[in-house]
């Protein structure tokens, strides 16, 4: 049954465990990125310290993040994690720029990544019947798993804690395996570990540092999930910081294991080759032909949970600011039978699919020469059309979703700030540990992040930045119609 919040709104009933809490940080973490991530960050990256080192200074960054959010979460245990401590620290502007950037590109943009990434490997296990074409089919598995999992989380918050716990177990011990195969079969060299450094220090170094760090964050993404949950978690001021802090260190180690013995197998110039798919390399040099086939089985599972993981999380934001009359006032809805927020759920699921079939569009349909168009603006929209149309769904989204996420995760990080000064007087289960050193460096990473993604990725961060703008609108449309419609 559902209870009461003081403002006389309904609220989710808590029907998850700390097994579901930290399952939902590891399962929604690792999805694709690991089988495919260590590619680009060797070829920008190529020597062996500095690619461990991306990996640790990732895990690291990312950790400093979850153990200031561990402080946030226990303290404001409500649905929408980011949402609720911008609006407390900031006001509701900030927060609504959040949920509507969240909406928009942040979470439906990474759940038509995944979805992107579940699909090519579905299209390499399944070829497309013939007479389809490739792109048209893997946008239809794309979007059942979306409309699937959309399914599942609408049926029971709980029947999808238990998806994520299971889809979890299997995921990490593949990881696992594939970490002990190799030192099994005697096909670990550790003398492949070359080089240890660079030559020389140059600029491209360093310029390529930011750019292997952009990739490793993305695989790292997503240990904000549990937070959003917090109305659903049994026991958060407990839970969530045990399941965000284990979880990372989980993460941290299974990635940097995974990258060296990638590398322990593979000499470096292999994996750095633009058309070397790591993982699928890795286990056909490991037990032959049905390396590659085993590892789309893998990661098509891998992404499918990760998927599963936003479907469960990602509505609880748009849920709660329907709540405060931000957004519309179906989303926090709470349906009877299933006590789900499906509405929520179904309309995240609605912009993913959208998100999908347009990106699918720009792969199918030319678009015209630069040439034959005339003005710089045209120009622009052109150039952007042929790089949709030349690259996957996968390589282009990233880059959106890590820079609006960046924004607003390094903004939630310094709301912990905000609020010791403005709200002592609430209860705080858990402090973050290393405060105030640990938000601050999470903090300064973040701006150094953001200024290499607008340097590096110019239009990508420009667009992103043009979906925050768009918000400011529809910030004062939304808050105007829920004022009409109590007055």
């Amino acid at each position: 049954m559902t209870t009461e919040t003081e403002a006389g709104h309904a609220k989710l009933p808590r029907v998850l465990g700390p097994t579901e809490a930290f399952c939902i940080v590891v399962g929604s973490v690792i999805g694709s990125g690991i089988f495919i991530t260590p590619s680009k960050v060797a070829l920008n990256v190529p020597y062996m310290g500095g690619i461990a080192f991306v990996w640790i200074m990732g895990g690291l960054f990312s950790m400093a993040g979850a153990l200031t959010l561990a402080e946030l979460s226990s303290m404001l245990p409500s649905a929408g994690g980011p949402y609720v401590y911008l609006r407390e620290a900031f006001g509701r502007l900030s927060a609504f720029l959040f949920g509507w950037t969240e909406f928009l590109v942040i979470r439906t943009g990474s759940m038509a990544t995944l979805a992107a990434a579940f699909a090519i490997n579905f299209r390499i296990l399944f070829p497309p019947p013939l007479g389809l074409n490739q792109v048209a089919w893997e946008t239809l598995a794309a979007v059942s798993a979306i409309v699937v999992l959309t399914t599942v989380n609408v049926i029971g918050t709980r029947f999808g804690g238990w998806v994520q716990v299971v889809g979890t177990g299997l995921k990490v011990g593949a990881l696992i395996a594939m970490i002990v195969l190799p030192f099994f079969l005697g096909k670990a060299d550790p003398k492949l570990l070359t080089p240890i450094g660079p030559t020389a220090y140059s600029w491209s170094l360093t310029s390529g540092f930011m750019v292997a760090m952009i990739a490793v964050l993305w695989t790292y993404d997503g240990w904000v999930n549990a937070a959003a949950l917090a109305e659903d978690i049994k026991d958060p001021g407990k839970n969530i910081p045990r399941a965000l802090i284990l979880g990372m260190v989980a993460l941290i180690a299974i990635y940097l294991s995974m990258t060296l013995v990638y590398h322990m197998v593979l000499p470096i110039g292999v994996v750095q080759h633009p058309d070397t798919i790591i993982s699928a390399t890795f286990m056909e040099k490991l037990i032959g032909g049905w390396g590659p086939t085993l590892i789309s089985v893998v990661i098509m599972s891998s992404t499918f949970i990760t998927l599963n993981g936003n479907a469960l999380s990602g509505p609880r934001a748009y849920f709660a600011m329907a709540r405060d009359g931000v957004f519309p006032s179906g989303l926090c809805k709470i349906n009877p039978t299933f006590q789900t927020p499906a509405n929520a759920i179904i309309a995240q699921a609605v912009w993913a699919v959208i998100l999908i079939t347009a990106a699918s569009a720009f792969l199918l349909i030319e678009p015209p020469a630069a040439s034959m168009v005339d003005g710089e603006t045209t120009s622009i929209w052109i150039s952007a059309w042929h790089k949709l149309h030349n690259n996957p769904l996968y390589d282009v989204m990233y880059t959106y979703v890590i820079f609006g996420g960046t924004i607003f995760y390094g903004l939630a990080i310094l709301s912990v700030f905000v609020l010791r000064a403005k709200r002592p007087d609430l209860p705080r289960p858990y402090r973050t540990w290393g405060y105030p050193v640990t938000p601050v460096l999470y903090t300064v990473g973040s701006l150094i992040l953001l200024g290499s993604m607008l340097y590096e990725s110019f239009y990508e961060s420009l667009a992103g930045l043009g979906v925050v703008a768009l918000g400011l609108p529809a910030f004062y449309l939304f808050r105007r119609s829920s004022q009409s419609s109590l007055s």
